[in-house]
C-alpha cells in the first residue's frame, strides 16, 4: 500500500515525507538505510540519466553537447529516485523496530488467507525464518564453510536431518485499536487513489 501511495505523491510532498522518514531513522540509530543507499548509488545515477535524456520537454540552456537533458526529465528522474529512497527508508525502519520473530509472524499473518488456496504458509514462514537465521550466522561467523554447512542443513530440512536444534514458534500478536486505525486509514487512502486514477 505504501508503494502505491508513494507513487502518487508529487516531488514536494515526497521530499517532506522522506525528511520525516530520515528523522525516524536517525532516532532509531539504524545503519541499514545508509548501506542500502550506498549499494544503490549507481542505480540512482543511471536512472536519473535515463529519465533526463529520454523525457520530452524543455532542454537545458547552454548545454555544450548536441544531446541535452530536459528539465522535465531531470525532475522525473529525481522524483523516481526519491520514491525508491522512501521505500528503502521505510524498509530500514521496519527492520530496525521489529525483531526477526515479529517480521516472520507478520508475514505469516499476511499470507494466512492463502491457506484456502492450497499454499502451505507455515512451511513458507519456516523457510524464511531459517534463511534469515543462517544469513545472520554467516554474518557473525564470517566463514564460508559455515555458510555452506548451513545451506546443507536447509537442504536436509525436509527429511528432518539438521545439525542445529532449532525451534520455530510463530506468535501472532493481537490487534489493538491503533492497528485497526492505521490499516483502515491506509485502505481508505488506497481506494481513494485507485478511484481517482480510474476517473
Amino acid at each position: 500500500m505504501l508503494a502505491v501511495i508513494v507513487n502518487q505523491l508529487n516531488l514536494k510532498t515526497l521530499f517532506i515525507i522522506l525528511c520525516i522518514f530520515i528523522a525516524i531513522i536517525i532516532f532509531t540509530k539504524t545503519r541499514q538505510f545508509l548501506r542500502a543507499i550506498k549499494r544503490f548509488k549507481w542505480f540512482f545515477l543511471v536512472m536519473v540519466v535515463i529519465f533526463a535524456f529520454n523525457t520530452p520537454g524543455e532542454h537545458l540552456v547552454d548545454w555544450p553537447f548536441a544531446i541535452s537533458p530536459t528539465y522535465e526529465g531531470m525532475i522525473a528522474g529525481i522524483t523516481q529516485m526519491l520514491r525508491i529512497i522512501a521505500m528503502l527508508a521505510t524498509l530500514s525502519i521496519i527492520l530496525a523496530v521489529n525483531t526477526r520473530q515479529q517480521l516472520i509472524s507478520g508475514f505469516y499473518f499476511i499470507f494466512s488467507p492463502l491457506k484456502y488456496m492450497g499454499l502451505e504458509v507455515e512451511r513458507f514462514a519456516a523457510r524464511l525464518w531459517l534463511t534469515l537465521h543462517y544469513v545472520e550466522l554467516q554474518r557473525d561467523n564470517r566463514a564460508s564453510q559455515v555458510f555452506f554447512n548451513r545451506l546443507k542443513d536447509m537442504t536436509n530440512l525436509k527429511s528432518g536431518q539438521t545439525n542445529d536444534d532449532v525451534s520455530i514458534v510463530f506468535k501472532v500478536p493481537k490487534f489493538n485499536l491503533m492497528d485497526f486505525v492505521v490499516i483502515t486509514s491506509l485502505l481508505i487512502f488506497l481506494f481513494e487513489t485507485i478511484f481517482k486514477g480510474v476517473l
